[in-house]
């Protein structure tokens, strides 16, 4: 394997000025949650 270093000269000049601002939004949100299906509960044994 090569150890040649990634050149990062331009990281160091950059500025977050430059950038815009954005506002994400969720695409996919999820489902609300429902209560567990009886089957999916644990069995109660009077023992």
């Amino acid at each position: 394997m090569s150890d040649a270093k990634p050149d990062v000269s331009e990281v160091s000049s950059f500025g977050k000025s430059k950038l815009k601002k954005t506002e994400t939004q969720e695409k996919n949100p999820l489902p609300p949650p429902s209560p567990a299906l009886p089957c999916f509960q644990p069995l109660l044994l009077d023992v």
